[in-house]
């Protein structure tokens, strides 16, 4: 029977530990291909994007269009060094197209009263953005998925902004991390949301930590199997009072 069970179970982990195993190297690809992504030339957007949109996540990407600033939406409970804040979402109109682009323009610490918003000036006129291409999560938890503020809240996804704002979003969005170019440029001036993004990461330690621990688990009931089977072994073993009373 301890045998069964140690089948079992080194079926079960070590399937489990090779499966994070392959998830690790999917990672470790997808991780060089974002550090590639890092030197290449911006990719314009103004023609739309052909294919699946997740090959373009992590690329350097341009647009030139109108900012519409009748719909900004500010993200709620951004941290940056212990300091609350939000990051400022706004839909960039194309030039030339009816594409839109919803555009992250960067993160500004929250006002003391938590009950305002921050003043943040929205460019006016035909600017040009450059950024990062980058798939809002779809996965999140959060308490309630409506709100009292439309323009307050704790997540907001493509599908979310096209329902709210009635718009055909382009499938990828975009962190912005330059300063503006065109007739708004005059803006920077006075633009402070900071664009310092973190460096993007795909988890591959992730993986290799739970592997190590699946392989661990094999381990330990590798172990356990054996003490039992020494133990069993030194019991059959022993003389037995039946053994002793034919002496």
């Amino acid at each position: 029977m301890p045998t069964v069970v140690l089948i079992a179970v080194l079926a079960l982990t070590l399937s489990a530990a090779r499966w994070q195993l392959d998830r690790a190297a999917y990672k470790s690809g997808l991780q060089q291909r974002i550090e590639a992504a890092a030197s290449a030339p911006p990719v314009s957007l103004q023609s739309g994007v052909d294919g699946d949109p997740s090959l373009l996540a992590w690329f350097p990407v341009e647009a030139t269009g109108r900012f519409d600033d009748g719909k900004v939406v500010f993200l709620d409970n951004r941290l940056r060094d212990g300091v609350p804040g939000y990051e400022v979402l706004t839909p960039l109109r194309l030039s030339g197209s009816d594409r839109v682009l919803l555009v992250n323009r960067g993160w500004v610490a929250a006002p003391r009263q938590r009950d305002r918003l921050p003043q943040v000036d929205t460019p006016v006129g035909e600017v040009r953005v450059r950024g990062l291409a980058f798939l809002p999560s779809e996965r999140f938890m959060e308490l309630r998925a409506d709100t009292d503020d439309a323009s307050r809240w704790q997540n907001w996804t493509l599908a979310r902004a096209r329902e709210r704002w009635s718009l055909d979003l382009m499938p990828v969005a975009m962190l912005q991390s330059a300063a503006i170019e065109g007739e708004g440029a005059g803006l920077g001036r006075s633009d402070t949301l900071a664009r310092n993004w973190p460096r993007p990461d795909a988890g591959i330690d992730k993986h290799r930590g739970y592997a190590l621990q699946w392989f661990s688990f094999a381990g330990i009931g590798f172990i356990v199997w054996l003490l039992l089977s020494l133990r069993r072994d030194a019991h059959d073993a022993a003389p037995t009072d039946r053994d002793r009373s034919t002496r």
